[in-house]
């Protein structure tokens, strides 16, 4: 199969690789966590369907805030098999920046790995009128998780309507916007397309194939 969209990836890795238990992997406690493929794909359709019946729309604007995580990527995958935009932010930024970004951008839904970067924004959340719902990756009792969207979407299964999302979004579609630094100014918001990272994946591919052969050679 052809990679034409960012989440592509997962069903062509499926389909061409060999099995292994790691696909993909982060710490939780000082203890590696890994899931294999179809563990990734399972995850990542179940927050889509979460998505969906959370009445998330084509274009919507979804954001993350948090340190490298496995569960950032599953968000960021399941975001874009809907046709939403993922918003990631640092998590390192100024409350101001926090601020104007999350309005800028409009976005509908916050995720943020935990109580420690949530306590940074929280005060300022009364502010962006237009989050409907800020989800955490680990459980509080005071806040939703992803674990909860999960279940949602697993329990509102929509093959067909999520097979209908996908089908609609073309490589020219909008598939993130990265905010900068804001250092003279406000953020600025770079739109970037599936086209624009599967461009630089594909190119990258190549010089590392052809960097293997000299070394095998």
């Amino acid at each position: 199969m052809e990679v034409t969209r960012i989440f592509d990836i997962l069903p062509y890795h499926e389909a061409t690789f060999k099995p292994k238990a790691d696909v993909i992997a982060s710490k939780e406690n000082g203890e590696w966590v890994k899931y294999d493929i179809r563990q990734y794909r399972e995850i990542v359709d179940n927050i889509s369907y979460g998505f969906l019946a959370l009445g998330i729309q084509p274009g919507d604007k979804i954001a993350q805030i948090s340190p490298n995580r496995s569960e950032w990527n599953f968000v960021d995958m399941a975001v874009l098999q809907v046709g939403a935009i993922h918003v990631p932010i640092y998590p390192t930024i100024s409350e101001s920046d926090y601020c104007y970004i999350l309005n800028h951008s409009e976005v509908k839904y916050l995720f943020v790995s935990g109580m420690e970067l949530l306590r940074k924004i929280q005060h300022i959340l009364p502010q962006m009128p237009n989050i409907l719902g800020v989800f955490t990756y680990k459980e509080h009792l005071e806040l939703k998780n992803l674990n909860e969207l999960i279940a949602l979407g697993s329990q509102n299964k929509n093959p067909e309507l999520l097979e209908k999302r996908k089908s609609a979004i073309k490589q020219e579609n909008v598939a993130t916007i990265i905010y900068t630094s804001g250092t003279t100014g406000n953020p600025k918001g770079v739109m970037l397309t599936h086209h624009n990272i599967i461009s630089n994946l594909k190119t990258l591919y190549v010089i590392i194939h052809q960097r293997l052969q000299k070394v095998i050679y």
